[in-house]
Formats: structure tokens, C-alpha cells, sequence
């Protein structure tokens, strides 16, 4: 019986899936017809029982962002902004004045006469009304500074977040499809080993879809294995209970838009924390030559006192004047100044390196969403078209067992490398949005 007489209409099988098909695997078409096959199980009444036996954690994104607010680091990365914030009163504070009070006892130079002696002093100083200004404003540049920073704190750990949790979907969508292939091939190893016991093929068949199996068994342990790591270190992240490993709800086949090259680099200029952080940072700078130039000016405090002594009772008003005369503060101002202009030239450095970072981020998920786009509509469907065709072409006894098997690998490489390319562009996209300043979904 000739194979191309019956190609048309196998190929006329519509075979095309979304990847919510893919993840509930009902996709795996390899023994689907002819009666010999057993079909497969409800992988979707498997896994729900095996969630269950697990107490899992469901988790859409917005429940983790939710549990991570409560994080250590972003918590730490708000009690700098507080106390960014404290040191801008603390740099607007006006200084304590001083009491001096000394007590003592006098005795005339001629005769006997002796007393107690007591004086009292009150000094206020006004040496700071001069940086008083500058110092306030460097004071509030910090917290600008620290508030970057918090920001950058923050989109950090959301997506390292985020990239654990699109790992983690890829790992439950990979131990779903080898749950699967474990399933049909323990069914398609039976069979082959009834049709050994007739006769009807050789008996090499029967140890060939063994070791499939193995090897199957083998890869499913390994996914079940990554699977249990990615729910651990994503429940260690939002401290969740240890009986209850986190399960992801997410549409890992939803790929998002690519955001244009020009419409990200615009964005990251306005939003990106690092420069913020820069640019506060030159302010911070600037502030600082700014006081060290106003140093050299006269400081000054007012003093009144009193004193009561042997011989005299006195009172009055004093002030007390520093003179610049041997030190002009040239050396500082200099120093000041050097770290300025090395601010700036940071700032320009860290604009360039935000462009080149956002341009490779835009080509990075462009790329990673042409990849999955390709797999999902040209590569799986031929390797589920292949592999159906071979698994009816055996059935009809025209081919040994060993294109069936090399079909089956070549889907199961297929759709490995179509989750692969699923996650890249799930990560790749939000490193691209999360760089355009986009508040991560």
C-alpha cells in the first residue's frame, strides 16, 4: 500500500494549536487515530490532581507584586528616601548657642578681702547663615539621589521577579508536556509489545520503545526536579509557606507587543532612575562648590556676659570674627570643582550607556518574538503534521518503529524549543518595558 495515496488528506488535518492547547496538552497528536492506540489521559484532570495532592499557591502576577512589597530591600530602599528626607532638616537646623559659666574664689592683692567670683557668658553663632543655602539644597538633592535609587531598587527586583515567574510557567508547561509523552508512550510501548506477542512486528521493536520510555522518564524526573526549584527560590523571594509551592497563572503564549526603538529610547531618557540618580548627583556636586566657595567669607557669633568679681560688677556684648587670612579655602574649592565636572562627565557617560542598554533590549525582544511567532505558526504545526503522519503510516505497518520515534523527538524538540523561545520573549519584553520606564505589568 503506497503512503502518498494517503497524504492529502492526512495533511488536510487541521493541526495548528493556540498554546493554551499546548500547555494543556491536548496537542500531542502522535496516537490518535486508529484503534491499536490507547488514547491519552485528560492532562488537564492530571495536573489539576497533581495540584491539589501539593496544596499549590496560585499566583497572577499582580498577587507576587503584591507580596513583594513587602520585601527587605525595597523596605530598606524606602527607609533611605525617609532618611534622605530627615537629613534636609538636619541641614536647615540652626546651631545651639553656648553658656559658658565659671565660678571661683577672689582675693584682693592688698589686705584680706576675699569673695566668691562668678561669670556668666551666652554666645550665638551666625557662621552658618552663609552655606546655610547651599547646604539645603544639596540636602534635597540627596533625596532625589535616594529616591533614583529606590526606584532602581525597586524595578530590579520586579523583574528579577518577573523572570522567575515566567520561568516558572515555562517549567510547569514543560513538565505538562512530558507528563503527556510519558503517558502516550507507555501506551504506544504496550501496544508495540502485543503486536511483538502476535507477530505482527519484529521483536527489536519491543526494547526500542522501552528505552524511549526510559528516556522520556528520565527528561519528566528532570522537569519535575527545575520545577520544584523554581517554586522553591520564587517562594523563598515572597515568603511563602513551604507546603504551599507557588503555581503561576500566567498566559505564557500571550506575546506582547515590541515597542519601537525611537519610542523606548525616548522614554528611558525621561524615566530611567539612573540618570535621575546622575543628574541629582551633579546637583549634590554643584551644591557642594557652591558652599566651599562661601566658606572663606567671615564667620561671626555675638556674645554677652556678665561677671561678678571682687572688685567689680560687669556686663556687656561681644563678637567674635574669624578672618581668612592664611586660608583662602583655594584647595577645596578646586577639589569641589574636580568633582563636579567628573559628576557631569558621569551623567553623560551613564545617558550613553542607558541608550545602548535599551537598544539592545528592543533587539533582543524583537527578536525573541519573531522566534516564538516562527515556531508557533510554521515549525509545530509541520512537526505535529510529520509525526501524525508517521504514527499513520506504522499503524499501517508501510514503516518500522524508528521514524516513529525519531517524529515524536523531533516534536518534543519542537515544542521544548517553542516554550524556550516563549519565556525568552516574555523576559526580553519586560527587561524592554521595564527600561522605558513602564511600571512592570
Amino acid at each position: 500500500m503506497s503512503v502518498s495515496g494517503r497524504s492529502p488528506k492526512v495533511h488536510s488535518i487541521p493541526i495548528r494549536r493556540s498554546l493554551r492547547g499546548l500547555l494543556c496538552l491536548p496537542g500531542f497528536v502522535l496516537l490518535a487515530g486508529g484503534p491499536a492506540f490507547a488514547g491519552p489521559q485528560d492532562p488537564a484532570a492530571a495536573s489539576a490532581t497533581s495540584h491539589v495532592a501539593h496544596s499549590p499557591l496560585e499566583l497572577t502576577w499582580p498577587d507576587v507584586v503584591r507580596l513583594a512589597e513587602a520585601h527587605p530591600r525595597l523596605a530598606a530602599g524606602q527607609l533611605e528616601v525617609e532618611a534622605a528626607r530627615k537629613g534636609v532638616d538636619a541641614a536647615g537646623a540652626i546651631p545651639n548657642p553656648s553658656i559658658e559659666a565659671e565660678v571661683g574664689k577672689g582675693r584682693a592683692r592688698t589686705g584680706d578681702d576675699s569673695r566668691t567670683e562668678s561669670g556668666l557668658a551666652l554666645s550665638i553663632p551666625f557662621d552658618w547663615l552663609a552655606q546655610r543655602g547651599s547646604r539645603v539644597e544639596a540636602a534635597r538633592a540627596e533625596v532625589d539621589v535616594a529616591v533614583a535609587e529606590s526606584r532602581s531598587l525597586r524595578r530590579e527586583v520586579l523583574f528579577q521577579l518577573r523572570t522567575l515567574f515566567w520561568s516558572l510557567a515555562y517549567e510547569q508547561a514543560h513538565v505538562a508536556v512530558l507528563e503527556t509523552l510519558e503517558s502516550q508512550t507507555s501506551s504506544l510501548a504496550f501496544t508495540v509489545k502485543r503486536r511483538v506477542e502476535t507477530g505482527e512486528v519484529r521483536p527489536v521493536e519491543g526494547p526500542l520503545v522501552e528505552i524511549e520510555l526510559e528516556k522520556v522518564r528520565s527528561e519528566l524526573e528532570s522537569a519535575r526536579t527545575l520545577l520544584r526549584g523554581r517554586q522553591a527560590a520564587l517562594g523563598r523571594w515572597l515568603g511563602a509557606p513551604a507546603d504551599r509551592p507557588p503555581f503561576a497563572k500566567a498566559d505564557l503564549g500571550a506575546l506582547p507587543a515590541v515597542m519601537g526603538r525611537d519610542e523606548a529610547l525616548t522614554r528611558a531618557r525621561a524615566s530611567d532612575p539612573s540618570l535621575a540618580k546622575a543628574n541629582a548627583r551633579s546637583r549634590v556636586l554643584a551644591a557642594d562648590v557652591r558652599s566651599e566657595r562661601k566658606a572663606p567669607i567671615p564667620t561671626f557669633s555675638l556674645r554677652g556676659f556678665v561677671a561678678d568679681e571682687l572688685d567689680r560688677e560687669a556686663w556687656g556684648v561681644g563678637v567674635s570674627v574669624g578672618i581668612p587670612v592664611w586660608n583662602w579655602n583655594s584647595a577645596r574649592i578646586a577639589q569641589a570643582e574636580a568633582k563636579l565636572t567628573a559628576g557631569r562627565r558621569q551623567a553623560e557617560a551613564s545617558a550613553v550607556e542607558v541608550d545602548a542598554t535599551v537598544i539592545e533590549a528592543q533587539a533582543a525582544c524583537n527578536a525573541s518574538v519573531a522566534t516564538a511567532t516562527r515556531f508557533r505558526d510554521a515549525i509545530v504545526p509541520r512537526s505535529e503534521t510529520a509525526a501524525f503522519t508517521m504514527e499513520r503510516t506504522y499503524q499501517l505497518g508501510e514503516v518500522s518503529l524508528l521514524p516513529v520515534i525519531d517524529a515524536r523527538r523531533t516534536l518534543l524538540d519542537s515544542r521544548r524549543l517553542f516554550l524556550n523561545a516563549l519565556v525568552e520573549a516574555q523576559v526580553a519584553c519586560t527587561r524592554l518595558g521595564a527600561l522605558a520606564g513602564e511600571e512592570l505589568p
